[in-house]
């Protein structure tokens, strides 16, 4: 046993893509090891770039094994991977006696809190990037996460949650979380958001007024279900067949990219809809862009909302999880019922042809404060700390 330091954590999560459960993860392990504090990653293996990040570190341990997907197609390789797992966390709990459990994503929060449980930790935290269990679900599907969840939920110590919409879903679905939880904002990369945003404040309205310049419409989504691009498509042809003087550029990649590009071929869209894949410098597009437009289904309170605010985008979402609690409709964007991408379509022809609206949403004033890295990093410690 040769860690003495106060506070000791492992973080687990399945994947290292570019999402805003996964830069949460990372943000937490690498602030806490830079304030002092012991901290540890197990994750799968793939090649995205927030692997890079990690890949090096001596406590960041890569699992090819440890998966999104759960396969009961090879229920023995799952047990196989669970057990495997859980020997992992016995071995660093062997150093570091006072180690905390603290998972992040759906199936690392389930698998993760039991492999914990089994190997002898007392304190298990998860955090709520929206639950497993969702109303885009069938009943057998929801019921089953629901179960799942609601079965682990007595083995964990304490619920961290991104918004208040996920509290209250909660509270009202799973025993006693009222009494083990706490909002701790998912926080955003400070160097490079929150400088440049103060340094591109008016630079997008420029489009507005130039012919030649495409107003540029973008989105950050992993490709699949969740994210409802097929939603985003529909609404931006609704709109380019009015304004011809649009586009849609899109950070991210998955198992759906050959529909999607299936879809933007059969809609002669290859000029105006740009999928870029996943991209290390985030800051670098998203400064180019006019609004950011997201149709997702389900959610928590993603980062990329902040991040757009950050940089003074106008937002245009569907009333998902808590964006809401960002996204003030007609203030600093639009929020629209889930599925009426016509109404998102209005939306994006409103804001690109109305220069004094653009200007009206691009520059109103928010307190983004609780998104800054630093204080997301010392709630957690403080959280720590008590429990």
């Amino acid at each position: 046993m040769k860690s003495k330091k106060e506070i000791q954590v492992l973080y687990i999560i399945t994947k290292l893509e570019l999402g805003g459960a996964q830069k949460v993860c990372i943000s937490l392990f690498e602030g806490l090891k830079s304030s002092g504090h012991e901290s540890f990653l197990i994750s799968g293996h793939n090649d995205g770039p927030l692997v890079k990040k990690v890949e090096s570190n001596p406590n960041a341990i890569l699992l090819k094994s440890l998966k999104r997907e759960v396969s009961i197609y090879n229920i023995f390789l799952e047990i196989q991977n669970f057990l495997a797992l859980t020997k992992k966390i016995r071995s660093i709990k062997l150093e570091n006696q006072n180690l905390i459990v603290h998972t992040h994503s759906t199936k690392a929060g389930l698998i993760g809190r039991w492999a914990a449980f089994f190997a002898g930790i007392k304190t298990r935290i998860h955090t709520v990037h929206g639950f497993g269990f969702h109303d885009y679900q069938n009943k057998i599907g929801w019921v089953i996460n629901y179960f799942l969840e609601l079965i682990t939920s007595f083995i964990t110590t304490h619920y961290v949650c991104v918004s208040s919409q996920d509290v209250k879903t909660g509270i009202k679905l799973l025993p006693n979380f009222s009494n083990k939880n706490s909002i701790i904002r998912a926080a955003v990369d400070n160097e490079q958001f929150y400088s440049p945003a103060k340094e591109i404040k008016n630079l997008n309205t420029g489009n507005l007024t130039s012919n030649k310049s495409p107003f540029i419409f973008g989105t950050i989504a992993c490709f699949k279900k969740q994210k409802n691009l097929f939603d985003l498509f529909n609404a931006f042809e609704y709109a380019y067949l009015q304004n011809h003087n649009i586009k849609l550029e899109i950070l991210g990649d998955g198992h759906l990219r050959p529909e999607l590009e299936k879809w933007i071929c059969e809609h002669d869209l290859k000029n105006k809809i740009v999928l870029h894949g996943w991209q290390d410098n985030v800051p670098k597009f998203m400064q180019k862009w006019n609004a950011y437009v997201s149709s997702s289904l389900w959610e928590g309170l993603p980062c990329a909302i902040i991040e757009a605010r950050l940089l003074k985008l106008p937002v245009l979402s569907y009333k998902t999880g808590g964006i809401h609690e960002i996204i003030s409709n007609g203030q600093n964007g639009f929020l629209y019922p889930q599925k009426n991408w016509k109404e998102l379509a209005s939306g994006m022809l409103a804001i690109s042809g109305n220069q004094y609206l653009y200007k009206k949403l691009s520059e109103h004033e928010e307190d983004l404060s609780d998104f800054n890295n630093r204080s997301m990093i010392n709630n957690h410690i403080d959280l720590y700390k008590n429990l």
